[in-house]
């Protein structure tokens, strides 16, 4: 009897012990709280949402003293607006980003909201600021991580072709988009292959290859379909039907229209039909 009442006591300290172990788990932190939720507004295409959201996050990253925190909100912030096209409040956010992360030192992310910013600029037409951020992002994107450094010149490969698109209309480097579209398919990271596939569209698009304009846009929603990113969508298909229109093909201009009318998010605003197939281009 006494054996059995000693390790029925074992038993109760051990299952006491193991009780307290799973009562210390660490609960989320209120501002990561709100950045989940802003995140799923974000990749439904919610922009307006996302933004509120992601606000409120940053007041409540502040206020609990977590900096690299409220840098990051910062910079999601800052995107939000850059899907929605508003470059200005976007370079905002961007900026004021950038400075936070240099204070903590974290260059990746800080190069990430330099990049940005040189995009913001670029699609403002203004060349000066857009070329200064991205030599910007280039110098702070410096790794020691082989792996990573090799992801890093694909990635401002990229970046650095938007910029020159957006400026002139063509890119000084075809063929490092090509590797860098080589090297994510490789890696099946779907998170940046959509926005490679449509520059890469626009850049064929813009020599009148609407064909091959095309063919890129359909592997942008393949690779959409893998990530959960569906607010890539819409706008591909608009994409697709300014491309159809320009190549007379009404038909399939009006479907692709449609179909990125029906996949909007709601409260997003779409161009109108009339604006879509007016084409100034020439496709051969």
């Amino acid at each position: 009897m006494k054996k059995t009442a000693v390790i029925f006591s074992v038993l109760l300290l051990i299952a006491a012990l193991v009780g307290c172990a799973g009562s210390k788990r660490v609960a989320p932190r209120e501002d990561d709280l709100f950045g989940s939720r802003a995140y799923r507004h974000f990749l439904n295409g919610e922009m307006p949402r996302a933004i509120e959201a992601y606000k409120r996050g940053y007041a409540s990253a502040r206020a609990n003293d977590n900096g690299i925190g409220a840098a990051r909100y910062l910079s999601n912030i800052g995107r939000a607006f850059y899907e929605l096209e508003q470059a200005d409040s976007a370079a905002l956010y961007f900026a004021k980003a950038y400075e936070e992360f240099k204070v903590y030192k974290d260059d990746r992310n800080a190069a990430r909201s330099a990049a940005f910013l040189a995009i913001c600029f670029a699609s403002a037409g203004d060349d000066a600021p857009a070329r200064r951020w991205l030599n910007t992002a280039l110098s702070s994107s410096v790794s020691a991580n082989k792996k990573e450094q090799r992801e890093n010149e694909h990635y401002y490969a990229v970046i650095r072709g938007m910029v020159d698109f957006h400026l002139t209309s063509k890119v000084s480097n075809e063929n490092a988009l090509e590797a860098a579209a080589a090297f994510y398919r490789k890696n099946k990271d779907h998170s940046f292959l959509p926005a490679i596939y449509r520059l890469m569209a626009d850049v064929e698009f813009a020599k009148g290859n609407c064909t091959v304009a095309l063919r890129y846009l359909s592997d942008a929603l393949l690779s959409i379909d893998e990530s959960r990113e569906k607010y890539r969508r819409s706008g591909t298909l608009l994409k697709m039907a300014k491309i159809n229109f320009c190549a007379g093909d009404h038909s399939a201009g009006k479907h692709f229209y449609e179909r990125a009318v029906d996949c909007v998010a709601k409260g997003t605003a779409v161009p109108s039909v009339e604006e879509v197939s007016s084409c100034s281009g020439n496709c051969r």
